[in-house]
């Protein structure tokens, strides 16, 4: 048995080397590039941490990243009471005849990719062609949903649209392993069906919404593709989001070195924030 310890990792040798080779490599060379500085054709020359001293003293980097900041606060708790409340719905209707049709309605937006989905709510926020804007005009109202002051609102319609299903799914499964028992306990006490979803699914579900949060902070700071899509459609500014200004500070201004230090320092936030929120569940764990 003791010459056989290594069968275990010949199995897990495909993904590690793809993840060593997709990821870790690619971290390093990222924080490689970014100890550089290149000007035209000249040869790079090492400039240390000085691109990370630039990047705190970044205006417009730190303006992506409090846009972001301000749009999490609002768009992750609206989007997790509503895939919340579809799951307690979908886990009311476990005997009931369409509960797999809801189920795969309420999901279906995630299984959209991203770029046609933004795209297809681009045209219904575009302003020759919103409908929304049509059934408005009998009203003499018309909202300018891709201007200044309505673009991040759109943003997080889309958003939340596109990952309100998945965040369900995480929830409903929560909910599905609750054990029949309780229920039947709680309707024996005479439990009424709100007493039930306060009592028992709600406390069960926690961890799993905590979960859900978690990834949703994780990909809130990764959002890219939405806003670059409306760029065809509207202005959005480059640093509207921190994903946005890196691509480009790269692939525009051709600073892949200052491109490089700045994803390294988003890449860094994200860990601190994931680390912060998965210790701040710990303790909380520790005390029930």
């Amino acid at each position: 048995m003791r010459r056989r310890w290594f069968v275990p990792y010949l199995f897990l040798a495909p993904f590690l080397s793809l993840f060593l080779l997709f990821y870790l490599v690619s971290i390093g060379y990222a924080v490689y590039l970014s100890l550089f500085v290149q000007r035209g054709i000249r040869p790079k020359i090492f400039t240390g941490l000085a691109n990370y001293a630039r990047v705190l003293h970044d205006d417009q980097f730190l303006s992506s990243l409090g846009t972001i900041a301000r749009f999490g606060i609002i768009q992750i708790p609206i989007m997790l009471l509503i895939a919340l409340a579809l799951a307690l719905y979908l886990d009311g209707l476990r005997n009931a005849r369409w509960r797999t049709f809801f189920s795969l309605s309420f999901f279906l937006p995630y299984a959209m990719p991203t770029v046609i989905g933004g795209l297809l709510w681009g045209y219904l926020y575009s302003k020759g062609l919103s409908p929304f804007n049509q059934a408005l005009a009998p009203l003499g109202l018309k909202i300018d949903f891709l201007g200044a002051r309505g673009l991040l609102w759109s943003l997080g319609n889309i958003i939340t649209w596109t990952w309100t299903g998945y965040n369900m799914v995480i929830l409903y499964s929560a909910l599905r392993g609750v054990p029949a028992e309780l229920y039947e306990a709680a309707r024996i006490d005479g439990a009424s069906n709100a007493q039930v979803v306060r009592f028992i699914k709600l406390p069960m579900v926690a961890p799993a919404l905590a979960l859900a949060a978690l990834f949703s902070i994780i990909g809130t700071l990764q959002i890219f593709a939405e806003p670059f899509v409306l760029r065809s459609l509207a202005f959005v500014p480059t640093n509207l989001m921190p994903n946005l200004y890196i691509y480009f500070t790269a692939f525009n201004y051709g600073n892949f070195n200052y491109a490089a230090a700045l994803a390294v320092v988003l890449a860094v936030i994200t860990f601190v924030l994931s680390i912060g929120m998965l210790a701040l569940l710990n303790r909380q764990r520790s005390r029930l």
